[in-house]
């Protein structure tokens, strides 16, 4: 596994979380790619090379991964959220739980 990988992989991570936090649209369709391009990125490069310092950034890419994913899934239940409130103040109780349940 190439270091440059996981370099390629931490920086698109941090450039998903920024887009994220900030809310913005544009930088979370242009981030998401380049995500996508870096995981790849990561499964083609090759065996495993057994060094620390590769096993370190690794854990490190593979933190801020979970944290995009976390930040992912929060927006998505909160959005989630405001469509379920939207729809029960248009009285469309055919389309959404009157109450808020989180998907089983």
């Amino acid at each position: 596994m190439s270091l440059a990988a996981i370099d390629h992989l931490v920086g698109s991570s941090e450039a998903l979380i920024a887009a994220l936090d900030s809310h913005d649209i544009e930088a979370i369709e242009s981030a998401l790619p380049a995500f996508g391009t870096s995981v790849g990125q990561l499964r083609s490069s090759g065996g495993w090379e057994q060094s620390p310092e590769i096993s370190e950034r690794l854990a490190h890419a593979l933190s801020l991964a979970d944290s995009a994913r976390a930040r992912v899934r929060y927006l998505a239940d909160r959005t989630q959220q405001r469509i379920d409130l939207l729809s029960t103040a248009a009285g469309r109780f055919d389309c959404t739980p009157a109450t808020y349940s989180r998907p089983r």
